[in-house]
Formats: structure tokens, sequence, C-alpha cells
């Protein structure tokens, strides 16, 4: 008889423990979609973002970058017809904000690795966003177990009310491509 033991991963310890039966773990990739098949959106003025991962009393929560009408939003993900935008220029100021980004800076700079995590927000065909979503940024993991798992998990811990936040600003009538493909 053999017998084999070993680690989970902390996504698959995440997902399990939880307590949301929709968390699951999978390669972020496989939800990857065209961002020129969808819409690019705005945010319709500069704003706070939400803080995240607030989880009283061990964290106050995470703050998170501006959002700034500047920046550009794409579709990056579909998962199980939900849809995640993600903002290069959002993602280098998270960059920044990190520890390996402020001993690093070349890390956050245009062609630079980024962040360990990609910070992205899942957002409805109205423009109406209501939580994060953080994929693994798979480069930065080259030899770790499990570096291709991302935990899929709605984080909508901090405050996303006053909605809709974003609005399209190019590709437009890729809008239907969204409304169309909800699951």
């Amino acid at each position: 008889m053999v017998t084999l033991s070993g680690c989970p991963t902390m996504a698959d310890y995440g997902a399990a423990t939880s307590g949301v039966g929709s968390d699951f773990v999978a390669p972020h990739e496989q939800f990857q979609v065209n961002p020129m098949s969808y819409p690019a959106f705005a945010v319709i003025q500069d704003r706070e973002a939400p803080l995240a991962d607030i989880h009283p009393p061990w964290s106050p929560g995470r703050e998170m970058p501006p959002l700034k009408q500047s920046y550009r939003w794409e579709v990056s993900h579909k998962v199980h017809g939900e849809y995640l935008i993600g903002s290069q220029k959002f993602d280098q100021a998270w960059c920044r904000q990190t520890n390996d980004g402020q001993d690093h800076p070349e890390h956050c700079e245009p062609g630079g690795i980024g962040a360990e995590y990609l910070e992205r927000i899942y957002i409805y065909p109205d423009g109406s966003a209501y939580a994060y979503g953080y994929l693994k940024n798979t480069p930065r993991w080259p030899h770790w177990f499990g570096k291709d798992e991302t935990w899929f998990r709605h984080d909508d811990t901090g405050d996303w009310s006053g909605q809709p936040w974003f609005e399209c600003v190019a590709r437009c009538d890729k809008l239907d491509n969204m409304r169309a493909n909800q699951e």
C-alpha cells in the first residue's frame, strides 16, 4: 500500500474554508476572452475605490488605488456568466502600492512583471460594479506549486453603493455581447 501526503495550495485552502459555495479554484486563463469582442469602460468620475478584504476584527480592509476617469477598463474574463474588467494603469497603480512594487518599482512599469495578483472588478453591462476579483499573475509564480491556480471569489466587503460607476467609452455596440452571453 502506498500513502501519499501533500499540502493544499493557499487557493485551495481559501476556497474550501471561505464558507461561500460559489468560490472555486481554476487557472484563470481558461476564462480569458478577447477584449475586442466587448466594450471598454471608464468611471464616470474620479472616485475612491472601495476597501478590499475587510474582515473585522482581523483586517479593517486594504486601501486600493483610486478609480480614475482616465483609466480604460477592458473585459478580460468571463466566469460563469460574470464579467471581470481590468485596467493596465490601475494594475500599475496597484503594483506601486505593494511591498514588492515599493522595493522594485521597475516591476510596475509598462513591460515589467507587475504585482503578484491582478486586481479586477466584476461588472454588469450597465456599468454597475459589485466586487473585486483577484487573478494570480502567473509569470510571477514560475516555480511555485499551484502557480496556475486562481481562487475565484467575490470580494464585495467594501462599499459598492451608488452604482453605476462605469460607462461604456468604446466598442459600445459590443454591450449586446455582454447582455446576450450572460448565463
